[in-house]
């Protein structure tokens, strides 16, 4: 990644942190579009532009947090998903990736068979959940 730290983009600074956290691995991800990081070999978190990225918190944890997560306005959650969208789109996006795939890290103590990505399926915008402040 070429250029100042401002002049790249959220998810290009995200990777550039992400890549010196022990037990990440930067990996092809399965959709094919962007990259992704792998913890205990399954895949994350995928950034697929560098202002969207999609990270798998698994299906409880996402329950617990639905309202805190769709308030934030930074992430997208749909219903019975492992996966959310986090638009990095803000100053503070990147560091609520980074945030949240420390906790991502945590529930993912076990290699678990891994759903595909949002990217990866179709998206019906008519379920997406997502408020803007």
């Amino acid at each position: 990644m070429t250029g100042s730290p401002k002049s790249r983009s959220a998810g290009e600074r995200v990777a550039a942190q992400l890549t010196t956290w022990p037990g990440l691995e930067a990996s092809r991800p399965s959709c094919g579009t962007g990259r992704s990081f792998s913890f205990h070999g399954g895949q994350i978190l995928h950034l697929h532009t560098g202002e969207e990225a999609d990270l798998r918190l698994t299906r409880p944890f996402v329950q617990r947090l639905d309202k805190v997560l769709v308030e934030s306005g930074q992430v997208v959650v749909r219903p019975d998903d492992d996966w959310v969208t986090v638009l990095l789109d803000t100053d503070t996006a990147g560091a609520l990736l980074i945030s949240l795939t420390s906790l991502a890290i945590r529930a993912m103590e076990e290699p678990k068979d891994v759903e595909p990505c949002t990217w990866e399926r179709t998206r019906p915008r008519s379920r997406l959940r997502v408020r803007r402040p």
